[in-house]
């Protein structure tokens, strides 16, 4: 009993009823209004962000003050719920980072690597030599009580230097900028900036308290590097296997996020605790974390819902809680603030443009990025509070290195707007945007990792040729699978080739593919393994199935495999006596509905007619009841061929945005598939394919009577694309 009593008395709660209320209402009033006003930024063309600060400086000291006092000081007055919120406000920047990092592409950062270090000089030296000098001609109420002002001067510089990544990036975000080739070189720059800035703040720190110590900057820099190198090697290759474990044994998306979590938490703690800043480490794991290979794509967007949702606002809002305009209660001091911020964008601006000059980036791209680098925001807010804190900067002084962190991050995006309005895209850019988008927005063109099992054989060899065209960019993994040799009284009793399964063909086809690899395995069952490998954060697998050896949809092995995996399908399937041609098909014939696997099939239509030069017909077939002939009700028919009509009318519009020439047609028959059938052997296609959504029946997949029945009578290659069933209350027939 007395272990528990003492047990009770160690343990007891931090926070009296009433800290605990305060937060909860804290977090309400953050959150709630931050949301509103974001919703208002939004409604009138503004980035959301703006209107998050904006919150923070609504409820803060300048204008909740100022109105209702008592109110301000009981919600905001304890210091420890300010504490408990403000450890919330950096759990959500550390959240946001990790967002921003899945979104940045290191292939174009490396292209631009050059540019990142110019313009990263350029935009942190400028501003830092010229604050420098203009800190030692500032009023003596900014700087603190008995500081040499020389050494207020580095704080000045160094609070109106620097860039603030998580704003920045959330403005790129915010205006639909972040894919933009600027934009990831401003990402790049704001890094590099922020990781030299906490160097620099870590040395003014230590001239401030007595003495510059090397020692401790050599440390924090040389275990930066150090983290870098380990993240990018051993943290990335752990995991991967962290993740390949959990998708291996079925785990849901909440198992694959709170490994992406832990990792960005130590990240951020490693990079805290090398004096540099935690948003640095969480930044860099989510770059490292969108490269790996076993990923859900479910992780990223689930994670930027929630931390948009609730923790991005508590981060912005919490940060405009800071400025109290009424220290300004002087025209000099009011002055200097006007000015001190004009010269600090001014000066973003310009450095940027001189270092971008350096490396070839003129014009609206060098403006561009000096915008939206202008962006102060946490940074200088840390700043100025170490400043506060070791005496060396005034209450005043503070409120002018917030005020400009403030404003400097609301000026930002209108200044990045306007430079960017009416800005021509380069033609590659553009191209690379445009492919990007029709990637993010179609049904399986999206697929990045691609599975091919194979036993070796035409239809495996075609499937990959199909496979090389559509997705040059995709990992495909080939795996050959071979039956575990027999030993033993089973070898006796059993018959079995041993011979390894022979992929050269399959191989061949894929050559042009950078990023395609054949991987072996050995297995009592080998269609269990191949299911257990498609589950492991595949986008898509890939079948080639021979002829029907039963009474099965495609072949027994084929048909068992496609009924224990829930992944995207692409079967492709010859006739018993069908030639295969040497080339990819150049008629493809398309039947289009309205349904996410046609609209799938279509995609790969599109995509292999861009890639052969040739044709697709997409083919809308409306039925007609057997024996009515076309006095069928003319309205019903009517209906059905308007319909029709624009269901291939659209398919033509995406198909043309694809690249891909795209015929159409509608036919009216009493049978449809076999309708279907006849115009492709009208119009010599060369290839069919079909959408059809799978759904299990008996240990085998089951594509409806439609498509089986022209999978089992069709003359020419057939494909079938499945999507397998969306979790949400739309279903599609």
């Amino acid at each position: 009993m007395r272990v528990v009593i003492l047990a009770a008395a160690e343990f007891s709660a931090p926070l009296t009823e009433h800290e605990v209320l305060l937060v909860i209402v804290q977090l309400l009033a953050l959150v709630g209004v931050a949301r509103i006003f974001g919703w208002v930024m939004k409604s009138v063309n503004q980035p959301p962000v703006v209107g998050e600060l904006l919150a923070g400086v609504v409820l803060g000291p300048t204008v909740l003050g100022n109105i209702a006092p008592s109110a301000h000081d009981w919600l905001f007055g304890d210091p420890t719920v300010r504490s408990v919120v403000f450890g919330f406000s950096w759990l959500a920047v550390i959240l946001l980072l990790v967002v921003i990092g899945f979104e940045t592409d290191l292939g174009i950062i490396a292209r631009f690597k050059v540019a990142t270090l110019s313009v990263s000089a350029g935009a942190l030296l400028l501003p830092l030599l010229l604050f420098f000098f203009v800190g030692q001609a500032a009023p003596d109420s900014f700087v603190g009580e008995g500081v040499d002002k020389t050494v207020f001067a580095g704080f000045l510089a160094l609070a109106l230097s620097v860039s603030a990544l998580p704003v920045v990036a959330k403005i790129l975000q915010d205006l639909g900028y972040m894919r933009r080739n600027f934009a990831q070189i401003t990402l790049a720059a704001a890094m590099t900036i922020d990781s030299t800035g906490w160097l620099f703040l870590a040395a003014g720190s230590g001239v401030a308290q007595g003495g510059f110590q090397p020692g401790g900057l050599a440390r924090s820099f040389g275990g930066l590097v150090v983290f870098l190198l380990v993240v990018a090697t051993v943290g990335r290759w752990v995991v991967d296997r962290l993740f390949r474990f959990v998708l291996a044994r079925g785990s849901s998306v909440t198992s694959a996020l709170s490994i992406t979590i832990l990792a960005a938490l130590i990240g951020a703690a490693v990079t805290q605790a090398l004096h540099l800043e935690a948003i640095i480490g969480a930044f860099v794991v989510g770059v490292i974390l969108a490269t790996i290979r076993h990923r859900l794509p479910q992780v990223p967007s689930t994670l930027e819902t929630f931390t948009a949702a609730f923790f991005a606002p508590i981060f912005f809002a919490y940060s405009g809680l800071r400025v109290d305009v009424g220290l300004l209660n002087t025209a000099e001091a009011a002055i200097w603030a006007a000015g001190l911020i004009i010269a600090a964008v001014i000066a973003k601006i310009l450095g940027t443009v001189i270092g971008g000059y350096f490396a070839g980036i003129r014009g609206r791209e060098a403006m561009a990025l000096g915008s939206a680098l202008s962006a102060l925001g946490a940074m200088g807010i840390v700043v100025a509070i170490v400043g506060l804190n070791l005496g060396v900067v005034s209450e005043t002084g503070y409120t002018v290195m917030v005020l400009a962190a403030i404003v400097t991050s609301l000026t930002s995006p209108q200044f990045l707007r306007w430079v960017v309005s009416g800005w021509t895209v380069p033609t590659e850019e553009a191209q690379r945007l445009q492919r990007e988008e029709l990637r993010d927005s179609s049904v399986i063109l999206r697929s990045s990792r691609i599975l091919l099992p194979t036993r070796g054989g035409r239809n495996s060899s075609y499937a990959a040729r199909i496979l090389a065209s559509s997705f040059p960019e995709s990992e495909i993994t080939v795996l050959a699978v071979d039956r575990t040799p027999a030993t033993g009284l089973r070898k006796l009793l059993t018959r079995n080739n041993h011979n390894p399964t022979d992929a050269s063909d399959v191989m061949t086809e894929l050559d042009e593919s950078p990023n395609a690899r054949l991987e072996r395995r050995l297995s009592a069952d080998p269609i269990q393994t191949i299911a257990k490998e498609a589950s492991l954060g595949y986008d898509l697998v890939v079948l080639g199935a021979s002829e029907n050896e039963d009474s099965s949809t495609f072949n027994t092995a084929v048909d068992r495999l496609l009924s224990l995996i829930d992944v995207p399908t692409l079967v492709v399937r010859f006739p018993v006596d069908g030639h295969v041609p040497e080339h990819l098909p150049e008629r493809v014939l398309v039947p289009v509905t309205a349904t996410r696997s046609t609209r799938a099939a279509e995609e790969l239509a599109y995509s292999i007619t861009r890639h052969s030069d040739g044709t697709v017909l997409a083919l809308h077939v409306v039925n007609r009841p057997e024996g009515q002939g076309m006095m069928l009700e003319e309205p019903a028919l009517q209906e059905g061929m308007r319909t029709g009509q624009d269901l291939v009318d659209e398919a033509a519009e995406y198909g043309e945005r694809l690249g891909a020439r795209v015929l159409t047609s509608v036919r009216v028959a009493p049978n449809a598939e076999q309708e279907i059938l006849e115009v492709a052997s009208r119009e010599e296609v060369d290839l069919l394919i079909l959408g059809a959504p799978s759904r299990t029946l008996t240990n085998r997949p089951f594509f409806g009577h439609r498509v089986s029945y022209m999978i089992e009578r069709s003359t020419i290659p057939v494909a079938v694309v499945s999507i397998p069933a969306q979790p949400t209350t739309a279903t599609f027939h």
